[in-house]
């Protein structure tokens, strides 16, 4: 039998409270759909899009698309601007660097398959 104690080069970590990464996973798993991907790549590459010009773009249902932008709005993905009856979305800056980099490497994700 092996003694970990000699065998292994870290001796201590310290205990992580799992929970506090709660807020991570949800976003993650907010991120982890198709569907939300293309509309943040839509929104990334014009820099903003009005709610109905994602359904022609994407061709689907346009409460589909509605459900997803108020996922992505109620946790700060994105932000929201109304002119009349007009919702326009755009990416909140605080996740700009993330959602272009995540752009930027699509074909890199797509050749992992």
């Amino acid at each position: 039998m092996i003694d970990t104690e000699e065998s292994c080069e870290i001796k201590k970590i310290e205990r992580v409270d799992i929970g506090k990464f709660d807020g991570i996973s949800r976003f993650l798993n907010l991120l982890g759909n198709r569907t939300r991907i293309a509309i943040l790549a839509a929104i990334s590459k014009y820099g903003e899009a009005c709610a109905c010009e994602l359904q022609p773009a994407l061709g689907i249902p346009q409460p589909t698309i509605t459900t997803h932008l108020r996922k992505m709005y109620d946790i700060g993905l994105l932000k929201q601007r109304e002119v009349w009856k007009y919702s326009f979305y755009s990416i909140s800056p605080q996740y700009a660097n993330l959602v272009d980099d995540i752009m930027k490497n699509q074909e890199s994700f797509e050749s992992r398959r």
